[in-house]
């Protein structure tokens, strides 16, 4: 079991958190990739995964990059430096690495992203570049060269031509090399390049930034799926003597007001809404094509989270709303429900003894059915 090192989370919140990089050295003093270099490249053949390789040209303008599924001849042709191959949503495939990412939850659940893990050959590199969300670069195996800026930059200047966003000016305030079990934490916005010394292996804990945006999208579906007295326009004082076609700026004005108005008095659809957006994933379940799941079911086996799924809740103050792939269930409100649901939230692998304790409550033997219904939740093959 892996353990930050001297880390005080308080601390590092009110010091650093959104406000400054960090350098946090000999973090995981005794971490050890539980994934070789090999077995990554082989990891980036498979189809369902996401990978990218990025190889550096002549010059700091002339960059390479392709996406995966590879196969073995693309990684036999590739040269002996300039190169990094890049592997998201490593946890997923990986099901040992969650037990990293759990380092991390004095950030809340939906905030963590993924893992990503890169492999570069000596000068590897993905070039200067800032993040818009808060990312923690553990270096696993070999050095690397990470420079930074110290602050927030302006908007950036991207070098043309690319596809990858690469800033067209990096001037950096501070240089460090990272040994194997060092940690560098980089706010949004700081821009950032890290460059292999010698073959090695980064692990890179992104962190989600949804934006404004996607909340008002989710906001708008939930609102269509109860479209009851949502106020429509209306023009009792009709302009006339304007151009048929044109839209006036009246009208435009009188669209935003009544949005603006439905957003503030329609307080009820903002938990589901936003409840929806950060559990939503890309687990499927259909339970009229699946077999069906009974108690029977849940009390035998062992279950699981499903790798890709989110469980998250809101309390109420009359209720408790279970949010998963893009779903929600209601539940009673009570300290004892409150706690099953907390420990559903927290663990990976079901213990029979909180199933058991779930299934003493109707509301609770639904939810567990709904889970399994939709592989939110699914049984161990083993």
């Amino acid at each position: 079991m892996w353990r930050l090192q001297g880390f005080d989370a308080e601390r590092f919140v009110a010091e650093y958190w959104q406000k400054k990089p960090c350098l946090l050295r000999a973090a995981l003093a005794e971490f050890e990739s539980p994934i070789s270099p090999e077995e990554l490249a082989g990891l980036a053949c498979e189809e369902d995964v996401h990978s990218r390789l990025v190889r550096q040209g002549d010059d700091d303008r002339s960059w390479d990059l392709r996406y995966g599924p590879f196969d073995a001849s693309d990684f036999r042709s590739l040269p002996q430096s300039h190169y990094t191959l890049l592997v998201s949503e490593c946890e997923k495939w990986l099901p040992e690495l969650t037990d990293l990412l759990d380092l991390f939850r004095f950030v809340p659940d939906w905030r963590i992203d993924d893992l990503m893990i890169s492999y570069a050959a000596p000068q590897g590199s993905v070039g200067p570049h800032v993040d818009e969300y808060d990312v923690f670069l553990l270096q696993a195996q070999g050095t690397r060269r990470w420079a930074w800026a110290e602050s927030r930059g302006d908007t950036p200047r991207l070098v043309e031509g690319l596809e990858l966003a690469i800033l067209e000016n990096f001037a950096a305030d501070q240089e460090q090399v990272l040994q194997p079990g060092d940690m560098l934490y980089l706010p949004p916005g700081h821009a950032h390049h890290g460059v292999a010394l010698e073959p090695c292996m980064t692990f890179s804990i992104g962190f989600r930034a949804p934006t404004a945006a996607s909340a008002l999208e989710s906001f708008a579906l939930e609102t269509e799926r109860f479209g009851r007295d949502i106020a429509r326009y209306r023009d009792p004082e009709l302009e006339t003597g304007r151009h048929p076609a044109e839209l006036t700026t009246r009208e435009i004005d009188e669209f935003r007001r009544l949005a603006l108005a439905l957003a503030e008095r329609s307080d009820a659809l903002w938990p589901d809404a936003i409840g929806k957006m950060l559990s939503d994933s890309a687990v499927i379940g259909d339970p009229d094509a699946e077999q069906p799941v009974y108690v029977s079911d849940l009390q035998g086996g062992q279950w699981l989270r499903h790798p890709e799924s989110r469980l998250l809740y809101h309390r109420a103050d009359d209720a408790i709303r279970l949010y998963f792939n893009g779903r929600v269930l209601q539940l009673p409100h009570t300290d004892e429900i409150l706690a099953l649901v907390q420990r559903l939230c927290d663990e990976r692998e079901l213990a029979p003894d909180l199933v058991n304790a779930c299934l003493r409550h109707d509301a609770l033997e639904t939810a567990l059915l709904e889970l399994a219904a939709h592989n939110a939740i699914i049984k161990s093959e083993i």
